[in-house]
């Protein structure tokens, strides 16, 4: 059993992705799962102040950036269109919130988080 459970993680990948229907859009976003450092350097992004506040909605968007593999959100083309000053900014104003929901749900679970309840507190941390 120890073999077995050493092997599956010798073999494991962490290069995971899907694809996330946008319905308004009628497309997929690819979303790829993302790492811990990713992960902390958003949310260290995301704080501001001496109390260490995160600006969830920014982390959210942060998140997204660093998820969606296509379409690339850094694309000059989207930022002059919808006059945005970064990434952050394209998701901001190209996508509606639910859709944003929808793509972070994605990256959530497929960089491990399962527990819908567990996910929500831990992007609120």
């Amino acid at each position: 059993m120890t073999t077995s459970r050493l092997e599956a993680l010798l073999g494991a990948t962490t290069d995971l992705q899907e694809g996330v229907y946008i319905p308004r859009l009628g497309t997929d976003f690819i979303v790829k799962a993302l790492d811990e450092d990713t992960l902390e350097k958003a949310r260290a992004q995301a704080t501001t102040g001496k109390d260490g506040t995160v600006d969830e909605s920014l982390f959210n968007r942060l998140l997204i950036v660093k998820a969606v593999a296509d379409p690339d959100l850094n694309d000059k083309a989207l930022k002059d269109h919808y006059e945005a000053s970064d990434a952050a900014d394209v998701v901001k104003k190209a996508l509606l919130p639910g859709e944003q929901s929808r793509i972070v749900q994605a990256l959530l679970r497929l960089s491990g988080f399962v527990d819908d309840a567990k996910l929500i507190d831990e992007a609120k941390n």
